[in-house]
């Protein structure tokens, strides 16, 4: 049986935003103050759906965990002063979202970034209209791949999980809509971990770029 799509939800980093420039300035900035050289641009790229802690071991895979954890809140610092210096939706999600406003479709955000990083972050993005929900890693006890963030979120938009289409791009992204009874659509034009093969993903949509969300939600 076919099921309705009436709400939209999205990851935030790697799918609805690009963030990956701000994140690899913080990083390097960071790396640049300890005297070291530049990780490239495309290994912060790869790491950035693993959080932050991730990202900083990338910068420093020989740090002590004391001694991490001290980078770690001086990358928060620097990644938070500048979180959206060179960040932007991926291009034609502003039309998406235009789309689903256009059909009177709510849409929102699920996300494992933490409250008060995601919230200055969307103070800067101008969206075509506003998020329904945004619900982050520590909105609640539990985050993604476990189903109660994005059943929360399809509460407040007033719609059946059955009818949610979730967006990611992170196995945990499918995970979770499946976990929750959702539809689920793979970003492949995100921050895709290495040696993964996400044609392998049990997603009921495939989106090899932005644009393909655009045509699928022009369809609805």
């Amino acid at each position: 049986m076919k099921r309705t799509i009436a709400c939209v939800l999205f990851d935030l980093d790697g799918t609805l935003l690009d963030t990956s420039y701000d994140f690899s300035w913080a990083l390097n900035t960071l790396r640049a103050e300890e005297g070291l050289p530049p990780v490239p641009y495309w290994q912060v790229r790869q790491c950035i759906s693993q959080g932050g802690k991730a990202v900083v071991q990338l910068g420093f895979p020989d740090a002590t965990a004391d001694a991490l954890e001290s980078l770690r809140q001086r990358f928060l610092k620097l990644y938070h002063d500048h979180i959206a210096v060179h960040t932007t939706l991926f291009p034609t999600l502003d039309q998406s979202i235009r789309t689903l406003a256009d059909k009177g479709l709510p849409w929102g955000i699920v996300t494992n970034k933490p409250e008060w990083l995601t919230h200055r972050l969307l103070d800067h993005i101008p969206f075509a209209d506003p998020p329904r929900t945004v619900v982050c890693g520590d909105t609640l006890p539990v985050r993604k791949p476990h189903a109660q963030p994005l059943l929360l979120a399809a509460q407040q938009c007033g719609v059946a999980a059955e009818n949610c289409l979730y967006i990611g791009d992170h196995p945990r992204d499918i995970e979770a809509p499946l976990n929750a009874g959702m539809l689920s659509g793979a970003a492949l034009y995100g921050y895709l971990p290495q040696k993964v093969d996400p044609m392998q993903w049990p997603a009921h949509f495939f989106y090899h770029t932005p644009v393909d969300i655009l045509r699928h939600l022009e369809q609805l």
